[in-house]
């Protein structure tokens, strides 16, 4: 697939919903990667998302799962194999329900619970939990991609569900 590489603030916007423009004479779908920086808190050289791209305006098809892409200039190819569509956006509303429908459940739950007080993933429909272990997944790979010096971005990242 064709892809290229801009800076991680732009591809996050794109990820929101916000509007921007790609200085690309290009029309159709294209890979979208983050170029390398030592920005903290952001993802670098990671594929991030499919996007249509019409009159230099991108709109967001899907997010992919992360996998290195190292930076080149202008617009490159990347194996198909590589790229795996995620089902949901992660950075958009759908996520939150997700995580919503499994705190409900967690609280209107009244059943056996581990030695650590979590539920058995047995007693978790698989409607709740399936997609919470994608999110789960999702974030850990795109977690490996950011410029973290500290650690302070992975401590952030708190599995919905242990699968």
């Amino acid at each position: 697939m064709k892809t290229y590489s801009i800076q991680p603030e732009q591809l996050l916007k794109i990820f929101l919903g916000q509007t921007g423009e790609i200085a690309l004479a290009e029309t159709g779908l294209l890979l979208l990667a983050t170029k390398q920086h030592n920005q903290p808190n952001l993802p670098t050289e990671m594929a991030g998302g499919i996007i249509y791209l019409e009159n230099h305006q991108p709109t967001l098809v899907a997010l992919v799962h992360p996998f290195a892409v190292p930076e080149q200039t202008g617009i490159f190819d990347t194996d198909d194999q590589l790229i795996h569509r995620e089902p949901i956006n992660w950075f958009g509303p759908q996520a939150f329900v997700i995580e919503k429908k499994l705190q409900d459940f967690s609280k209107a739950y009244d059943g056996p619970r581990t030695a650590n007080g979590q539920i058995p993933r047995a007693y978790i429909p698989d409607s709740i939990a399936e997609p919470a272990i994608l999110s789960d997944h999702y974030w850990q790979a795109y977690a490996s991609f950011v410029n973290d010096p500290d650690g302070q971005f992975q401590a952030q990242i708190k599995p919905l569900f242990n699968d």
